[in-house]
């Protein structure tokens, strides 16, 4: 790699001077893209947990591999699902600021959060396999939605994570063949109708026998993975997992009701930051 020349080195000196690095998340004045302090108010996702969809459950109901009733009454359509923490606070900042303030700087850090968490699964006996992956497979956008953005958030945080776990990102053999309505203020049911045949796959052979890990933002009622996980297995997938950065908070969360309703994968926006 050519070394910067002595200009380039004093115009970066300036650039610091005249607007020092602050992390992206509390704009702390600081060297790190996201600061300790706010890294220490991760709510991460620890046991008790649902073994099937991940999801967070009350901390008395102490160590077990517990199935939430959600997953008891009607099944998710991937094997498991994980994430790496609460949506709230500063991981819930730094995934909107990546997602709509287009903050790059944050593409790195929160790619390390879900290869932290791939290795925390490969050393749990009940883990996620993700030691056996075929490949990574992006929640990929609708390509209207991601010429509006700029951007697909699910696509740049599988290629970041593939390039930590060296395990290949697949993001071409998923699309999003429908352009689904906003998710805000649907009820469960019309949440599945919405996104219901929402994805394609795009190559049967490179995805019959494989076992693959879906990527994304964040996970609020399932309904969007649920039917990415479901095209891939139509297509012969032996099995698919999930994998996300922030999970919607649980009701029993004493934060549950000061949070803001539109709070979730393609309901939060800017308008919350």
């Amino acid at each position: 790699m050519t070394k910067p020349s002595v200009l380039q080195q004093f115009g970066q000196e300036i650039l610091q001077l005249i607007f020092p690095p602050r992390c992206a998340v509390c704009e702390r004045l600081g060297k790190q893209v996201i600061c300790d302090q706010c890294r220490d108010q991760f709510e991460l996702i620890q046991p008790p947990y649902c073994q099937r969809c991940g999801q967070a459950l009350p901390p008395q109901m102490g160590q077990g591999d517990f199935i939430c009733g959600d997953c008891r009454q009607d099944a998710p359509r991937f094997d498991a699902a994980r994430s790496v923490g609460l949506h709230r606070g500063p991981l819930r900042l730094a995934v909107l600021r990546f997602k709509f303030s287009r903050r790059r700087e944050l593409l790195k850090p929160l790619a390390e959060l879900l290869a932290d968490r791939v290795q925390a699964e490969m050393g749990n006996p009940t883990g996620l396999p993700c030691a056996s992956l075929t490949g990574i497979v992006p929640v990929v956008l609708h390509p209207r939605r991601k010429r509006w953005r700029g951007f697909d958030q699910a696509v740049l945080l599988s290629r970041g994570l593939s390039g930590l776990i060296d395990i290949p990102c697949l993001e071409n053999i998923l699309i999003r063949q429908k352009d689904t309505e906003p998710q805000v203020g649907l009820t469960a049911a019309q949440r599945r109708e919405n996104m219901r045949e929402a994805f394609a796959v795009t190559s049967t052979a490179e995805v019959a026998g494989g076992n693959f890990l879906l990527i994304d933002d964040v996970y609020t009622t399932g309904s969007t993975m649920n039917t990415a996980a479901q095209a891939l297995s139509q297509a012969g997938a032996e099995a698919v997992h999930a994998l996300t950065i922030t999970r919607a908070l649980p009701m029993w969360h004493p934060e549950f009701h000061n949070i803001p309703r539109r709070v979730g994968d393609e309901e939060d926006s800017a308008d919350n930051l």
